[in-house]
């Protein structure tokens, strides 16, 4: 694609609101930035993640970038309140506050009914986005994909009908982060995530990928090749001091099946031998061949969903777990020497106390580097959504800024038929456990890969702090 000049189009600033306690890749607004700036947009970027946010220093970004449009990726949780208080400056000095990401794409009409919100970009954001400035800008179009909010009338447009193609694409705007190094603080072996798929083929029931908006506006499920992915990594390496170590294929779902495993695998063998990598699968999907084919590629570190011991949760979700074959599955990657970490649900709604203590059994009977285990959070749009209103295990939220608290761990609800008690007590009880033991896996992880500097830091900065921090520098 060759870039697309352009004096005229109005300029974007991007804001990523981030949360004070983590710092992270500003993954969304880089890679939009990196579209719109090819397409001939002036763009900017800005990201809050792991910092404070003051009206200052929002004030002054504002003023010295100058933007017409004020873009701010939101997720669900304690974004909400910090892209409230970007969007509320914004709006003070007269720019056009324009939503995107996972939050109103799920909730895109209560999103609208915000005063500090004008439009909103449902689902995949590139084309949408574009379409919905040229429509402010007076150009006789509907704006696919995007919802706006004009004379207090809120219009939701359908669907857009192209779809980004991840070969082609813009590499993201990695050149525009300021201080790009305070991303990757280790000499020797920094994590670079690059987004390896868009969407996911499977329909588990309590994933956001089964929400009705994210089904119809995030357009296929698409994977990226290694090809394309190191040219992104080069990219990035080219702009900073220290070295990458480690490419984290960050998907929902990654190893998508045995033809594209051996791709990247072999592109990743050839063209980045000194490269380690990490993944995700299913065990359904996975075998040991495909085992063979990462351990040989440089593959460390891979995530395997469980979520329940119960056969009958597992149907709902279309998820079904054969314990001979995940025992198995664990076992070789662990010879292998590949970090294994298991995620697992707890409080499904409609599971009993005999389903939890199923679950369990799958924990102790199916071998992990760790077990990740989290009490179900309610996605609104989603089966499992569904069945906790008919369960009348929760109202729904009436207005945005109830969602401040989705995520944060001493908010969390029983929306199971579990006693709450015995809920907490065994999902308290098991994490303990699992810290714990991710704690000793996670060093000897880092010792066997040469990862010194984060073995030192983990002592200071494993998930147990991170969690207490999130905790107290939560505002109720």
């Amino acid at each position: 694609m060759k870039p697309v000049k352009s004096e005229k189009n109005p300029k974007i600033l991007f804001f990523e609101p981030g949360v004070k306690t983590t710092k992270f890749l500003p993954i969304g607004i880089v890679t939009l930035a990196g579209f719109m700036r090819h397409e001939g947009y002036p763009v900017a970027l800005r990201d809050y993640s792991g910092k404070e946010i003051s009206d200052y220093d929002i004030h002054s970004t504002i003023e010295k970038e100058n933007p017409k449009y004020i873009g701010i990726r939101v997720l669900t949780g304690p974004h909400i309140p910090r892209a409230l208080k970007i969007s509320k400056i914004a709006k003070q000095m007269g720019k056009k506050v324009i939503w995107g990401g996972p939050h109103p794409t799920i909730l895109p009409e209560q999103t609208l009914e915000n005063k500090f919100i004008d439009a909103i970009v449902i689902g995949e954001g590139e084309y949408a986005l574009i379409d919905l400035i040229k429509y402010f800008e007076g150009k006789k179009i509907e704006p696919l994909g995007s919802g706006i909010k004009e004379d207090g009338k809120i219009r939701l447009f359908p669907p857009q009908k192209k779809a980004v193609n991840l070969e082609t694409t813009p590499i993201p705007a990695w050149d525009l982060l300021k201080n790009i190094n305070e991303y990757f603080p280790s000499k020797e072996n920094n994590t670079f995530v690059v987004v390896a798929s868009r969407g996911c083929p499977f329909k588990c029931a309590f994933c956001h990928n089964t929400n009705e908006n994210v089904r119809k506006y995030l357009g296929c499920y698409r994977v990226l090749s290694a090809e394309k992915a190191l040219k992104e990594y080069e990219f990035v390496q080219s702009l900073i001091k220290n070295r990458i170590g480690l490419i984290d294929a960050d998907s929902d779902y990654h190893l998508v099946s045995k033809d594209y495993t051996k791709k990247w695998c072999d592109t990743m063998r050839a063209k980045a031998p000194h490269l380690k990598w990490s993944t995700c699968a299913r065990y359904s999907t996975i075998d040991l061949e495909m085992i063979d084919m990462i351990a040989k590629s440089n593959c460390i570190r891979i995530n395997l969903g469980v979520e329940s011991g119960s056969r009958r949760i597992q149907k709902i979700n279309d998820k079904l777990i054969e314990l001979p074959k995940a025992i198995k599955i664990a076992r070789a990657l662990q010879k292998r020497k590949i970090f294994l970490i298991n995620t697992y649900i707890f409080g499904h709604p409609t599971e009993s106390l005999f389903e939890l203590r199923q679950t369990m059994r799958f924990i102790k009977k199916i071998p992990a580097s760790l077990n990740l285990v989290q009490i179900y959070r309610p996605i609104p749009g989603t089966l499992y959504y569904k069945m906790c209103i008919q369960e009348k295990k929760m109202l729904p939220f009436k207005k945005l800024e109830d969602w401040d608290t989705f995520g944060i761990m001493k908010k969390d609800i029983n929306v199971s038929r579990i006693p709450s008690g015995k809920l907490f007590f065994y999902f308290y009880l098991i994490n303990i456990r699992e810290q714990i033991r991710e704690f000793i896996n996670t060093q000897r992880y880092n010792l066997r890969n040469n990862f010194y500097n984060e073995f030192f830091s983990e002592f200071v900065n494993n998930r147990v702090i991170k969690k207490f921090k999130e905790i107290i520098n939560y505002k109720t």
